[in-house]
C-alpha cells in the first residue's frame, strides 16, 4: 500500500525541486522533464496519474525527478541556458537515490515529451540520467512515444486522448 506521506526535496521551495514521491517495498522512479506545482502538502494532475502507474504495475511507492529541476508549469519558461550547478544537484540527488539501500526501485518509467528538444542541455542531461539508470541495471519503460521518438508526457490530457485513460496503459520497453 502507497504510504500517504508525500516526500519533497527540497521542502516549500517555489523555484526548484529535485523529488517528489512516497516511499514503498517495491517503487518506480519516473523521470520528467520539469517539475510544477506537486509539493509535499499536495500531489498535482501528472504526479496523481504517476501514482495510479506504480500502482497498476505493481509498486507501492514512487519518485519523480526531473531532467531540469526548475520549477515552472509550461516548459517553455525552462532557463534557455544550463544552470549547471543546479544540474549537478539534480544528478547528484539521483545518485543518492539510486545508491540508497532503504529504496526498492525495480523500474523506470521515462516520461519527459518532445520539449526535451527545446533546449540542448535537457538532451544532455537525459543521456546522463539514463547512463546513471542503465548503469545501475534498471529496465527503462515509457508508456508510449511520440511521432519524434521521445517518451509520453503523462498528462492527463495526453493520457486521456492517446491512451483512453490512465488505467488502460500499457508500459513498454524504452531505448534511447
Amino acid at each position: 500500500m502507497i504510504s500517504s506521506k508525500i516526500y519533497c526535496l527540497p521542502l516549500q521551495d517555489p523555484k526548484k525541486r529535485f523529488l517528489l514521491g512516497k516511499k514503498g517495498n517495491v517503487e518506480l522512479l519516473a523521470i520528467g522533464l520539469n517539475p510544477s506545482t506537486a509539493n509535499e502538502t499536495t500531489l498535482d494532475p501528472t504526479s496523481r496519474v504517476i501514482e495510479r502507474i506504480a500502482q497498476d504495475n505493481g509498486c507501492d511507492g514512487w519518485w519523480l525527478m526531473n531532467l531540469c529541476p526548475a520549477r515552472t508549469p509550461q516548459p517553455k519558461n525552462l532557463p534557455k541556458r544550463k544552470n549547471k550547478p543546479l544540474l549537478l544537484q539534480n544528478i547528484k540527488v539521483l545518485s543518492q537515490l539510486l545508491n540508497d539501500p532503504s529504496p526498492s526501485i525495480t523500474m523506470v518509467l521515462c516520461c519527459w515529451g518532445n520539449h526535451i528538444n527545446d533546449r540542448k542541455y535537457l538532451e544532455e542531461q537525459a543521456k546522463i540520467i539514463l547512463n546513471r539508470i542503465t548503469t545501475a541495471q534498471l529496465p527503462l519503460y515509457c508508456i508510449g512515444k511520440t511521432k519524434l521518438g521521445n517518451p509520453y508526457h503523462p498528462a492527463p490530457r495526453v493520457v486521456n486522448r492517446f491512451f483512453g485513460g490512465v488505467h488502460k496503459l500499457k508500459l513498454q520497453e524504452f531505448n534511447f
